[in-house]
């Protein structure tokens, strides 16, 4: 940009501090080592939010590399700024030395539990700070500091980049396209013409007049006005459905029919708003044409400002996909495409390169769990999000579940995982449960033992699914009967609760067992569900191999994280009990999330038929009589 329009264009007679000022908006020449203010600030806020454990506050070095890189920021912050932030940056300095200062005791305490006053002293003035630095007077102090430093020709220390930089972050904090504002800038000041003029020549406009138009167009607000996103992703979802603010559509579908004239569905104007030239969201209309894009979803931000709309609107989509397919499985959809709507007209959009992956090629079996996931889940999740944001922490445990779930997932199937990929579930799904212990204002080691409760219950219910799934792996020749089990075990719309099921029909599943060395355990599970005692033993030996797991997983994470010694055998070993740990607790945290319920109290919360069990009833008369009473499918 201004390689080309400013460098030999200046006439005689130009202050020499003008081409230095314009010269320095360009971002392209390097970046400087210290942090902009606003950045350091909202680092140190983000570790008092969610940095936890012993290696977090409580090692010194910690905290003395985020005094010094606090140092250096307000050292770098030009006179006119610094007089404009003075008390709120003094009040935020003395807040933070007496947090690095407080005891062991204090430093140690977990986020969502940290009580004492200074925790919150460093998140108020970290709050006061922040806003000082982005209103209009701080935006044009720090462009007055921007304008001294160019008209000092004696520096010779790249005194201007900190500076730029500041005023790069203030400006994207605000709500602009920053990018785009010091292009204006460069219009301005390199040509003394408006920012919004045709960029030909330059206009005879004396140096300070354009100093007052920038100062003036720094400093204006970021306009607010509706804004939506529609989103193109390759991989085809079958789940058309508008919930919240989001709609999910079947582009092969929508896209054509979104010419007037053709049939009526909600936002069809904004979809003929960017599709009509042909150019965008394109699909298909041959049979051996490949579509750029097969689903297209819609997110409506309401009215804000436009920038880093196309982050929040990604957001958005990706916790309804994370979650979906976290609990059910299928293939990630790959963003191709993006446009933005400004009050309704087309503000433009972008692509994205779309690579071929290590999943199935053309995985239409992964496609259809996702659009059954998507359709199950996502409304639901949808209505949530409209209703407030995603809470911070929740959002952070689903961030991580996410990475912990990659490399398993049917996106890297034909990848076989690495010992690295599996080491990394026991750290990440530790991560989980401490970011989810915070969102429900718990310590992780008591969340942790609400947890370990649930292993006995939870491995019982796995072991019976293994044990029913071991004698339908076929070779009995009962096939009718082979047929009618299997369908009856995985359909969608049972006819009874699973658990009543494989009691009334275990003597048939036991017919079709051809896995003899396994048949006396298949017979001992299934015997639990009418024989109380046998639970009564399962539960005991459960809750001890639970006990044993739950503290080899915390030898195993301590060994990853500080390099102490483990085999890859014993963590393969707890790989199991990690992830149901974490799977566990962010399941039940959503559900909270999506129902307005208190995360802790149904995190501490049993299932009916758990409490039933405990009491001394066996799961099949637990059902009987439930069926009788409520009928079924329950109410």
């Amino acid at each position: 940009m201004i390689d080309y329009n400013v460098n030999d264009h200046w006439s005689e007679g130009t202050p020499a501090w003008l081409p230095s000022l314009v010269s320095s908006l360009d971002r392209r020449h390097g970046s400087s080592s210290v942090l902009p203010l606003t950045v350091i600030v909202s680092e140190i806020v983000e570790w008092v939010r969610l940095a936890s454990g012993a290696e977090a506050w409580s090692p010194k070095p910690n905290r003395t590399s985020l005094r010094l890189d606090l140092e250096q920021s307000i050292a770098a912050l030009g006179p006119a700024l610094r007089t404009q932030v003075t008390g709120p940056l003094a009040a935020f300095e003395a807040a933070f030395a007496a947090l690095a200062g407080s005891p062991r005791t204090t430093l140690m305490q977990a986020p969502g539990t940290r009580s004492a006053a200074v925790w919150f002293d460093v998140t108020m003035t970290a709050a006061t700070i922040l806003a000082a630095l982005e209103t209009d007077e701080a935006v044009r102090a720090t462009w007055d500091d921007l304008v001294a430093v160019a008209k000092d020709r004696t520096l010779s220390g790249r005194e201007y980049r900190p500076i730029a930089e500041l005023l790069f972050d203030q400006l994207t904090r605000r709500g602009h396209h920053a990018e785009g504002i010091f292009s204006g800038l460069v219009s301005i000041m390199g040509f003394g013409r408006d920012p919004d003029d045709i960029p030909m020549g330059e206009k005879d406009t004396p140096a300070e007049e354009r100093l007052e138009k920038a100062r003036d167009f720094v400093g204006s607000p970021a306009e607010q006005e509706p804004i939506v996103v529609w989103i193109g992703f390759k991989g085809r979802i079958h789940a058309d459905f508008e919930a919240g603010n989001v709609m999910f559509r079947d582009a092969r579908w929508a896209v054509p029919n979104a010419e007037p004239g053709r049939f009526e569905f909600p936002h069809k104007e904004e979809l003929w708003e960017i599709v009509q030239y042909g150019h965008s969201f394109r699909v298909a209309k041959m049979v051996d044409e490949e579509s750029d894009v097969d689903t297209i979803v819609r997110v409506d931000l309401g009215i804000t400002k436009a920038a880093g709309a196309v982050e929040k609107a990604r957001a958005i989509v990706d916790t309804i996909l994370s979650v979906s397919i976290h609990r059910v499985g299928g293939v990630r959809p790959r963003l191709a495409e993006y446009h933005v709507l400004r009050s309704g007209r087309n503000a433009g959009g972008g692509h994205h390169a779309v690579h071929r992956q290590t999943g199935f090629p053309d995985d239409t079996y992964g496609a259809g769990i996702t659009s059954e996931a998507v359709a199950e889940q996502g409304p639901r999740i949808a209505e949530a999000l409209a209703r407030e944001e995603l809470p911070q922490f929740l959002a952070a445990a689903i961030d991580v579940q996410t990475a912990a779930d990659h490399p398993f997932s049917r996106d890297m199937a034909l990848r076989k995982p690495s010992e690295a990929d599996i080491s990394s579930v026991i750290p990440l799904s530790d991560r989980v449960v401490q970011h989810v212990a915070t969102h429900a204002a718990m310590k992780p080691d008591d969340l942790f033992a609400l947890l370990n409760e649930r292993w006995a219950h939870a491995r019982w219910l796995g072991d019976l699914q293994t044990a029913a799934h071991m004698c339908l792996l076929g070779g009995a020749g009962h096939t009718e009967l082979l047929t009618e089990l299997t369908r009856k075990r995985v359909s969608d719309r049972p006819k009874q609760p699973w658990l009543l099921f494989l009691a009334d029909r275990a003597d048939d599943f036991l017919s079709l067992c051809r896995i003899e060395h396994e048949r006396n355990w298949i017979e001992r599970m299934f015997a639990s569900l009418s024989d109380h005692a046998i639970y009564t033993a399962l539960m005991a030996e459960y809750t001890s191999e639970g006990a044993v797991l739950d503290a080899r997983r915390r030898r195993a994470r301590n060994a990853l994280v500080h390099g102490n010694p483990v085999t890859f055998a014993v963590i393969e070993s707890v790989r199991g009990y990690a992830q149901f740990a974490s799977s566990t607790s962010l399941y039940i945290a959503l559900e909270a999330f999506v129902d307005v319920t208190d995360p802790r109290v149904a995190l501490a919360e049993r299932t009916d038929e758990f409490i039933a069990m405990q009491a001394g009833k066996d799961a099949a008369t637990y059902w009987r009589e439930r069926v009788a009473a409520d009928g079924w499918p329950l109410p």
